[in-house]
């Protein structure tokens, strides 16, 4: 099968779920493009980039309005023109999400976990907040108490100081008793993290994409504007089961996870898609400065 032919399967797909959660997809061209080409752009640039992937001018145009309502986007006018990008809070929270998406994991558990409990969290803030526990790989295994796995003190002490919650929420250490059998506790992760369902949403999405790797692999080069809506689509694709996942020690996974294999796979995609969206994202996207500048260094550095 062509590259093209499984791109369009893919967009296919994606066209299919109703309604496009076109917010959630222009955070991830915020975070995996904008971010490394200058961390602006116009928004006739933005309208251009996703009109291919089902998005309308009008639908772009009333998703980043509520973007910025909801603080996720500044925006600054020159004459008729707007320019988008993240804000401060915005761009730290995808910086989370970069860390799952493209930082290499480790597996260095040694049976330590995190344990948080919110106990003076404003109503207006909880909703943020536990998104953002979630990205750092809590999960809620009670009322009002949090856990994961592993962890450091720095990604927490960081999120408490952008809610200003360090007088409200207390954070603890604990450890796996020897006495808690291995069985126990997998199935407990099991329970809490809902590793069935990821289990299956990582094994349609590896069937969704593995074609695309497959004509990669034989030589089949996309177009420009092909590699970047293919990688648009894949890190968004991504980026919506990490956001249900979280990285969990080999030791409390089940064998053979496909969040293995999915990881891999996006690993491999991203590589052979790089130069090519560069070539587009380069040439047809535009900021106040004029055609998007070169990729940041640290772009390169991703999934190494």
């Amino acid at each position: 099968m062509s590259f093209q032919r499984s791109l369009d399967s893919v967009l296919a797909d994606f066209k299919a779920r109703q309604p496009i959660r076109a917010k959630s997809l222009i955070i991830t061209l915020f975070g995996d493009v904008v971010s490394q080409h200058g961390k602006e752009i116009w928004l006739g640039s933005l309208i251009h980039a996703l009109d291919e992937l089902g998005v309308n001018d009008r639908l772009v145009r009333t998703s980043v309005f509520r973007l910025v309502k909801e603080g996720w986007l500044d925006v600054e006018r020159e004459g008729r023109r707007s320019f988008y990008q993240l804000t401060s809070s915005g761009g730290q929270e995808y910086q989370r999400a970069a860390q799952r998406i493209y930082a290499s994991q480790g597996d260095d558990w040694r049976g330590r976990w995190q344990i948080l409990l919110p106990v003076n969290v404003p109503d207006e803030q909880k909703e943020n907040f536990k998104r953002s526990l979630n990205w750092l790989g809590f999960r809620a295994i009670s009322s009002g108490t949090f856990a994961r796995p592993g962890g450091d003190a720095t990604s927490i002490r960081d999120v408490l100081d952008e809610f200003d919650l360090r007088d409200g929420v207390i954070v603890m250490d604990a450890e796996t008793n020897a006495i808690t059998t291995k069985q126990d506790l997998k199935g407990t992760v099991n329970h809490y993290w809902d590793l069935d369902q990821l289990a299956l949403r990582y094994s349609g999405f590896l069937g969704q994409f593995k074609p695309l790797l497959h004509a990669l692999e034989k030589g089949r080069k996309p177009s420009a504007k092909s590699a970047f809506h293919a990688r648009v689509l894949l890190i968004h694709e991504y980026r919506r089961i990490l956001l249900r996942d979280t990285s969990l020690p080999d030791d409390l996974l089940p064998p053979q996870w496909p969040g293995t294999a999915a990881r891999a796979m996006v690993s491999r995609i991203y590589y052979y898609l790089r130069k090519p969206s560069l070539e587009f994202i380069q040439t047809e996207l535009t900021s106040r400065q004029g055609t998007l500048p070169r990729a940041k260094k640290t772009f390169f550095e991703r999934f190494e």
